[in-house]
């Protein structure tokens, strides 16, 4: 039996980030600590185009960057600045030092005639931080919108022929894991062409850290948050959507200040070796004899095992063994 990895094949562009804590955000979310998770104090906006103009002067021709919005509600600042910023990336994609633009907002603050304006001065994805599609969690988290919004501003964001993200962020208040695999489920019929998964974490100086400490939140374990996301991932993949991240970024400061939660610095490695081994397991499941071998291209060998060995007792009962495993260069798994 010949098959291929679940994760659908895609290139990684190169980012170059810009990030505007905070600008444009109506309110602050009960999770929200922008400043600890991009490592950056919030700031002016016109000292953000300055950095990024410094930052693409000094780009070499044919870089190849895409410019990327992070850290605020970029289409909620002035139109005249979304333009400004926009424009000024542009003017870099002649020399090949910039390819694209694409940015980071939320679903209550997209409108058309914008992001078609946006789009041919070279805005090409749209990520929107929808969080949670069940309007309870969104209620609990203060987002201010419900489930009616998220949809429509995915189907706009596709009617204006950009590129759809989805930010989603399990764990929040209220959440379990059935609305976690609902919210799973409606991500796969929105069809984003990528997805960022980023477990919430409590963080200090925020509503969260206090319903903490108050008893009347509790984070989701690191055991939970590793299979539930790990069942997650599997379902984006067999519906042919790309994640491209999972766990919060280890900013500068951001490890002090977190009090509690499911922060791993292998969060990511943790849940694609649980993907995988739901994955594998499915498929030996429909094998009538135990296999002998299991030849596994090598870019996934400490996937298998999982972190620390933890899936090896479980490939036992399927004589899967180290003795019985090979690795090679090719692009797809093999058993006999």
């Amino acid at each position: 039996m010949i098959f291929s990895h679940p994760e659908p094949q895609w290139s990684r562009p190169r980012i170059l980030p810009v990030f505007m804590p905070f600008s444009g955000c109506k309110n602050r979310c009960v999770f929200c600590s922008q400043t600890l998770q991009t490592g950056k104090a919030e700031t002016a906006l016109e000292r953000v185009y300055q950095g990024l103009e410094e930052s693409l002067q000094s780009l070499p021709e044919h870089a190849g960057f895409e410019v990327a919005f992070y850290g605020g509600t970029f289409t909620a600042i002035p139109f005249a600045w979304q333009e400004k910023f926009v424009r000024l990336a542009g003017r870099y994609r002649d020399t090949g030092q910039v390819t694209a633009v694409r940015c980071s907002t939320r679903p209550d603050a997209v409108q058309e005639d914008s992001l078609i304006k946006l789009r041919a001065l070279g805005l090409r994805t749209v990520e929107l931080g929808v969080q949670s599609f069940n309007n309870t969690v969104l209620s609990n988290s203060k987002r201010g919108y419900t489930q009616d919004v998220i949809v429509s501003a995915c189907n706009l964001v596709r009617k204006c022929g950009l590129s759809l993200g989805v930010q989603l962020l399990p764990g929040l208040p209220g959440m379990d894991e059935k609305i976690f695999q609902n919210d799973i489920a409606q991500t796969c019929l929105a069809r984003p062409d990528i997805v960022r998964l980023y477990p919430c974490l409590v963080l200090n100086n925020t509503v969260l850290s206090k319903w903490y400490r108050d008893g009347t939140y509790a984070p989701w374990s690191e055991s939970d948050t590793v299979a539930r996301l790990g069942q997650g991932l599997l379902s984006l993949w067999q519906h042919d959507i790309r994640v491209i991240r999972i766990g919060v970024a280890q900013e500068q400061g951001l490890r002090e200040n977190i009090v509690a939660g499911p922060f791993h610095e292998a969060m990511g490695s943790m849940v694609r070796s649980e993907a995988l081994r739901l994955f594998l397991t499915e498929t030996l499941e429909q094998m009538e004899t135990q296999p002998r071998l299991l030849i596994i291209p090598s870019r996934y060998r400490g996937e298998l095992w999982g972190y620390k060995g933890i899936h090896k007792s479980h490939w036992s009962k399927y004589s899967i063994t180290p003795e019985r495993v090979c690795w090679w260069k090719l692009p797809v798994f093999q058993l006999d």
